[in-house]
Order: structure tokens, then sequence, then C-alpha cells
């Protein structure tokens, strides 16, 4: 089911009560709630402290950010873990983490999930954050581990930033982030424009992800979401 947010974007609804955002967040309609994974907020000023000297585009996250806040209205917001690309930032990483963090909390409540990229996140930003989020019907986390005893509620995680790559007809290679669901799992793709993917066509399904039944995939391409019918975890594996 697919259904029009205004007249930018597409929401398409990938699993019950679960709908994928072009940029990759993931709508729960019942529950008032945006999830977004792997903001990595931070990430340019982070990479030309190592001396990596890309593009300096951390503006555009905010943006993005407060234009999915402006369709969607949330009354929560959940950032499910790798909020920060770095520990230990510069003074002007610190002030855009803070501005967007301040940003979200002003419009909405704010939770914050740790991931593998946060471990000094809660001393350096005075922020308490949590090991996952949950409902009756999902568990929320980030990903670089799983929860265990969890056979009736479904999973939402990211950390993976699932990817699929393939070439067209006339031989140009693409690439687009992906929302790879089962009937157990959801994982999302990163939120963040500058994330490496995890290419399921070429590495298969990671065998720590619990998955039950047949993976479905739907490509986020920052404008739209399509799903791709034409892979099966057969091509996958």
């Amino acid at each position: 089911m697919v259904r029009r947010v205004g007249s930018l974007s597409s929401l398409v609804e990938i699993g019950p009560g679960r709908m994928a955002y072009p940029s990759g967040a993931l709508w729960l309609p019942d529950e008032g709630a945006l999830l977004i994974a792997d903001a990595h907020l931070g990430y340019g000023w982070a990479q030309h402290r190592r001396g990596k000297l890309g593009p300096l585009l951390d503006e555009t996250l905010p943006a993005i950010l407060a234009r999915v806040l402006n369709e969607l209205t949330p009354r929560r917001v959940v950032l499910l873990g790798d909020i920060v690309h770095a520990p230990n930032p510069a003074p002007v990483e610190r002030e855009l983490i803070e501005r967007t963090l301040a940003s979200l909390a002003a419009r909405a409540e704010l939770v914050l999930v740790r991931g593998n990229h946060d471990q000094l996140f809660a001393e350096q930003f005075a922020a308490t954050r949590a090991g996952r989020w949950e409902t009756r019907s999902l568990v929320a986390v980030h990903g670089d581990r799983f929860p265990t005893r969890i056979r009736t509620r479904h999973i939402i995680a990211g950390h993976w930033h699932p990817s699929l790559a393939w070439k067209d007809a006339a031989g140009v290679p693409h690439c687009f982030p992906v929302f790879a669901v089962s009937g157990s799992l959801t994982v999302r793709p990163p939120f963040s424009p500058f994330s490496a993917g995890y290419n399921l066509r070429r590495r298969g399904i990671p065998p720590e992800w619990p998955c039950r039944g047949r993976l479905a995939l739907f490509a986020a391409t920052a404008t739209r979401v399509a799903a791709l019918p034409c892979y099966s975890p057969r091509l996958m594996s």
C-alpha cells in the first residue's frame, strides 16, 4: 500500500503498522512514533578531525529531519543508535549535535537508544539513553546486538546499513539503501546519506539476523520507496 503524504514524498506500508519513508525513517502511525537509525551526526567534522578531507555536508541532516517532522508531525522521535559518529567532538561539531537534538526535543518526545558509536554519548552530552524502545507488538534496538527470548514481538533494527547493488540494462551500476523486512524483523537503512552499505546481493543475509520467513526488500531512494519484487532470499544466500 502506498499513501501520499504532503506534496513531495510518499509512505509505503512494509508491514502491519510500519511505514517506510523515502529518507530511511520508519513511521509507526498507531504510536505516532518516528524511528530514525544511524544518523551519525557530526560525520563530516569527525572525518576532518581524522584527516579525511571530504565535503562538509553535516547541515543537510538537520534540514532532512525538519522536513520529515513537518510532514509527519510525530508525537515521539526515537533515535535508534549511532546518534553521533564519533566521541570527543570539536566545538563546531558539538554545537551541530546539540542544536539538532534540541530542535527534535522541542517538537516531540525524544527517545535515545544507544548504538556502538555512542559509547561516550551519555557522558559527553549529559543525555539519558536506553538499550531499546518497545511497545506491545515490537522491540526496537540498534542492531549491533539482537534481543533473545523474543518470540511474539517484531524486532526493528538499524546498524547494518542494508543496501542492494545491481547494473541496469545499459551496464550502469546502481546502489540503493533498502528496508529488509521479514515476518520477525525489519532492518532499516541509515538515515545518514554518508554511510556505506551492506550489499545484500553480494554478501547475503547476515547469520546474526533473527529472520523468519521470506525477506522482502524496499529501496529508499530519498524521493520514494519502491518494492523490489524481483529479488528473493535465494539470490542472497
